[in-house]
């Protein structure tokens, strides 16, 4: 299938693109050791990309949101957010046409035929606005929140059901040539085994969303983590920070920021798939990032982050397996490998600033 091999290009470019550090051990048991590391950023051009805040995770009067679909997409219009999804929960309307809210410009077309199919029986005030997102300088990502099962964000196809099976709902999203995410993990009592054998089957899975509204599920990083140690270097999972906004009150906490060359759906999704994006996490609601990551690079023996902005700490974190928790295992901008743990398969980055944190994706760590 065309889009599996896409996925499978997609992440071998992101291990062609690794570097490698010979470390030597002393005393008795003396060894050579090859560590790569897999850098998601390594395909970013920074010197001439720009950024751009995303919300993957949105819900409108069509399932259990407060506002209708245009009122949502001018709130986060002017909070300079330029990606939108609306993924509002699919059993509220798979049975009606359509199955989501796309595209944009025919928003209003959209009401009419619910309202219609509905005989009468439709509460929303409406009608509802068309939006134009090439005027609003805006992307549209085309999504919906699958519900009966463990949520899961489907995007760039209008698959929707009342299946209550996952391996129902992953082959459809992937057999339409969409991609999908676990959401809020730390919702469910699921084995890391459990998320193991769906990633491991579904290229088209890419992430796990690790925040959630105003953190709603604390679990979701510390989950983050085990599965990343159980599927690093070799199978990335990419994390996401969504509003999953259903009223004013969630509105604007979390950014998911994309580094781009140029904004357009294609790039988008490039960039979710390969990993090639950070996220943000405010203090305060609706706080726009007063830093910004410039440039990530690896050299021979190091990791190494550039800044813009104010910042009061870094921290790399891994997973150690002998206690099962994150922790921290060096605090700077730069990284050596040689402080990287032998157990450890994945780091992260956690820069603090003034007015909230921002986290890299994870960067595989291999040994030979």
């Amino acid at each position: 299938m065309q889009t599996e091999k896409r996925h499978q290009m997609i992440i071998a470019l992101i291990f062609v693109t690794s570097l490698t550090l010979t470390v030597f051990s002393s005393g008795q048991n003396a060894y050579a050791e090859q560590i790569r590391i897999h850098n998601p950023y390594q395909q970013v051009d920074w010197d001439s990309a720009e950024y751009y805040d995303a919300n993957l995770h949105t819900h409108t009067r069509l399932s259990d949101g407060r506002f209708p679909p245009h009122e949502v997409i001018d709130k986060y219009h002017e909070l300079g957010y330029s990606i939108l999804a609306l993924t509002d929960h699919d059993h509220y309307h798979y049975m009606v046409r359509p199955k989501s809210l796309y595209p944009w410009t025919e928003i209003n077309d959209i009401w009419n035929e619910i309202k219609d199919g509905r005989d009468g029986r439709w509460r929303e005030s409406g009608p509802w606005e068309n939006r134009d997102p090439e005027q609003m300088e805006m992307v549209s990502i085309e999504g919906s929140e699958i519900s009966r099962t463990h949520h899961i964000g489907s995007y760039f196809n209008d698959y929707a059901s009342g299946t209550r099976s996952e391996q129902a709902a992953l082959e459809a999203i992937d057999e339409a040539g969409g991609l999908s995410v676990f959401y809020h993990p730390g919702r469910y009592d699921r084995s890391v085994s459990w998320y193991v054998e769906f990633y491991e089957e579904f290229d088209s899975l890419i992430g796990m969303e690790v925040y959630n509204k105003n953190d709603g599920y604390p679990q979701d990083r510390q989950k983050w983590d085990r599965v990343l140690n159980a599927m690093m270097p070799e199978r990335p999972v990419w994390g996401f920070a969504n509003d999953d906004m259903h009223n004013e009150s969630q509105l604007g906490w979390n950014r998911n920021i994309f580094v781009l060359e140029e904004l357009t759906e294609d790039n988008v999704r490039n960039a979710m798939e390969t990993g090639a994006f950070y996220f943000y996490r405010p203090k305060r609601r609706t706080t726009p990032p007063e830093l910004s990551i410039t440039n990530v690079q690896t050299t021979d023996d190091s990791i190494q982050l550039t800044l813009a902005g104010n910042f009061r700490e870094i921290k790399w974190r891994t997973y150690n397996p002998e206690t099962q928790q994150s922790e921290t295992i060096h605090s700077g901008t730069t990284i050596s490998f040689t402080q990287i743990p032998s157990d450890a398969v994945f780091v992260r980055a956690e820069i603090f600033g003034e007015t909230g944190k921002l986290y890299t994706q994870p960067f595989g760590v291999s040994r030979d």
